[in-house]
């Protein structure tokens, strides 16, 4: 049976993510995600959910209360056909969530406003 760390160790190489850049974008340290991987620490409260939020699945999951990954996947609203095109040109680009969201609303307000002329 999979345990929390096992989910986390996983996550973290399906994205080919090093231990650094986890560490650096969920805010705690290197040895901390070691740890938790290798089941010698669990995360607890606010550092389970901001781990939950970046491999973006729920805290169930990671938990092992759900082990369907496919359920437990945050679902985001469906990009336009023009974002996702203009997101392809992004790639390789280190694009966060919170700059994807930014970026998206800026384009649909672009259109938008063509819409109206």
């Amino acid at each position: 049976m999979d345990t929390l760390g096992d989910r986390l160790k996983r996550l973290r190489e399906e994205k080919e993510l090093t231990l650094e850049y986890v560490a650096q974008k969920v805010g705690t340290t290197k040895v901390s995600i070691s740890r938790y991987e290798k089941n010698d620490r669990e995360p607890k409260g606010e550092m389970l959910t901001l781990l939950a939020d970046f491999y973006d699945v729920s805290t169930d999951y990671l938990l092992g209360r759900d082990t369907s990954t496919e359920n437990n996947i945050k679902k985001e609203p469906k990009l336009s056909p023009e974002v996702e095109t203009i997101a392809a040109h992004l790639e390789g680009k280190e694009i966060t969530p919170k700059k994807m969201k930014l970026l998206k609303s800026y384009i649909d307000t672009l259109f938008d406003d063509f819409d109206d002329e």
